[in-house]
């Protein structure tokens, strides 16, 4: 016991260390991951939560917990680096496969097509998309807001139909599909009939004129759209010129 009792305190020593460093790359990567890779409303329904509980039990769990199984200052300098190898490496390949998983399913547009408004994915394009700058000019917010035109007749929608099976380019990933800027509200005016039937179906007008009267806002000063992410749906608010504002 008497060994022992020396032995645990130099492991819980190591062990804090190696947590306060992961504690300051997990507030780092929290911060990319809620402001910048899944903003609201999209970090709580389309995946960003999920990175975020993936990379903390990577980061704060599994490291300091190999710290504290494998640390020992009793072993020769030999040993103790090669020991603090071994955590590097396994820390660092699956907090990197965690950063990966999380960074590639961000949805890097919100793509409006039929009845439907969903995330883009980069592997979405199917290797079209070779920068996210490029989705720009279609939208400026962040991510971008598109609508994408579907044609009516037999031989255009074959073709969207080949592209999907053969270059693996999703419907709502086409960009050949994308309209202007000025197309969103158009877009959006053309389907608030519906919403608004779909906001009565779903019981989700009281949370509509709640969100209105929180935001001192006129129903008939906004747009909406049900957006149906991959682990739940919000509803996104546009004022009247299309330009988005908010969600609830």
């Amino acid at each position: 016991m008497v060994f022992l009792k020396p032995l645990l305190i130099t492991k819980l020593k190591a062990t804090a260390v190696h947590l306060c460093l992961s504690i300051a790359v997990f507030v780092y990567l929290a911060y990319q991951i809620y402001y910048n890779w899944y903003p609201q409303p999209y970090f709580a329904i389309d995946g960003g939560w999920q990175g975020m509980r993936l990379i903390g039990a990577v980061d704060l769990i599994l490291g300091p917990a190999i710290t504290f199984l494998i640390f020992d200052l009793s072993k020769t300098r030999r040993a103790i680096v090669f020991d603090l190898m071994v955590i590097i490496i396994i820390q660092f390949g699956a907090l990197s496969y965690g950063i990966y998983a999380t960074y590639t399913q961000r949805p890097v547009a919100i793509v409006i097509f039929d009845d439907f408004i969903v995330p883009a994915t980069m592997e979405h394009y199917g290797g079209t998309l070779k920068d996210t700058s490029e989705l720009q000019r279609y939208s400026d917010e962040k991510p971008p807001i598109i609508v994408a035109t579907f044609p009516m007749n037999k031989e255009a929608l074959a073709e969207i139909t080949r592209i999907k099976n053969e270059e693996k380019v999703l419907e709502h990933a086409q960009m050949n599909l994308y309209g202007a800027q000025d197309d969103l509200k158009a877009a959006l005016q053309a389907r608030q009939i519906m919403t608004s039937e779909l906001l009565d179906t779903l019981d989700k007008r009281p949370a509509f004129e709640y969100w209105l009267q929180q935001n001192g806002i006129m129903q008939d000063q906004v747009l909406i759209q049900r957006f149906s992410g991959r682990y739940g749906y919000a509803w996104l608010v546009f004022d009247t010129e299309g330009k988005y504002i908010g969600y609830f």
